[in-house]
């Protein structure tokens, strides 16, 4: 930790209108997110901060998080809040602050119907008040079931078959799951094995989406390849041109697993 910039402040506002489906709010605990996945989106939200550092490298801690969202919520009452949408609610720094942990007991409160999206198993820390919603979801990415491709896309995450046993003690406590298999990286991700082990443990349904390749961390994920997967190097720039079947054949697999294992699925795919 002593390599992150980390610093405390106050927020004004935590609950932040969606327009992500099935999502009325989100609510991110923290300005920046310690897992450092390579290609994560969020790093945008740099422009909002004046932190120059990498991302990953940098968090802000929102110290008066669950006072405000109490406040906002005697005046607002979300259909769904999703934690979190640029952030992962339980990175790291989520052990020492507890942030999470305080807005779910805000959240419960007033029970507002809340799905979590996480990489972390710290999740399993808060059983005792997610078993207590009357309408609650955690939900788990995945990127690959091997470690070694997790650990070269999302240096710092839990690994995958943890978040597999995460999931499976969720559902022993009786609350819903699902979960988000993405970004899919062709000739990476393979399916297949992540349908069956989300089976196994009964999640409710399943999201999917590929690689945003016009997304900022194009450049840290063409490194990437080029370092550690270059015989599928072509390939996988490949897939991304207009005339390649490899979007549509995979939306096509993905919809038999989804038939073969019975298990919803929703399918987000970038071209």
């Amino acid at each position: 930790m002593s390599t992150i910039n980390i610093k405390e402040n106050s927020a004004k506002t935590i609950l932040t209108k969606s327009k992500l489906p099935k999502c009325d709010y989100v609510i991110n605990p923290y300005l920046g997110c310690l897992h450092g996945c390579h290609y994560c989106y969020a790093d945008f939200m740099k422009r909002f901060s004046n932190h120059a550092e990498p991302w990953g490298k940098f968090i802000d801690i929102k110290k008066n998080a669950a006072q405000t969202l109490d406040k906002e919520l005697k005046k607002v009452r979300p259909k769904s809040v999703l934690l979190s949408s640029v952030t992962d609610a339980y990175n790291p720094i989520e052990k020492k602050y507890g942030l999470t942990r305080q807005i779910l007991k805000v959240l419960l409160k007033y029970q507002i119907p809340t799905s979590i999206l996480t990489k972390s198993d710290l999740v399993l820390r808060d059983i005792d008040l997610l078993s207590r919603f009357d309408d609650c979801q955690v939900g788990f990415s995945f990127l690959s079931l091997n470690s070694r491709d997790s650990r070269n896309f999302e240096p710092t995450t839990t690994i995958p078959k943890r978040r597999i046993n995460a999931l499976k003690e969720l559902k022993n406590n009786d609350i819903r799951t699902y979960a988000f298999i993405g970004p899919i990286m062709p000739y990476i991700t393979e399916l297949d094995p992540l349908f069956m082990h989300l089976s196994d443990v009964s999640v409710d349904y399943i999201f999917c989406e590929s690689f945003n390749n016009r997304g900022q961390a194009r450049s840290n994920i063409r490194s990437i390849i080029k370092q550690k997967y270059s015989h599928i190097q072509q390939a996988f720039w490949d897939s991304f041109d207009k005339n390649s079947d490899y979007w549509p054949e995979t939306a096509q697999y993905i919809n038999k697993l989804s038939d073969f294992y019975k298990i919803p699925v929703n399918i987000f795919f970038h071209r």
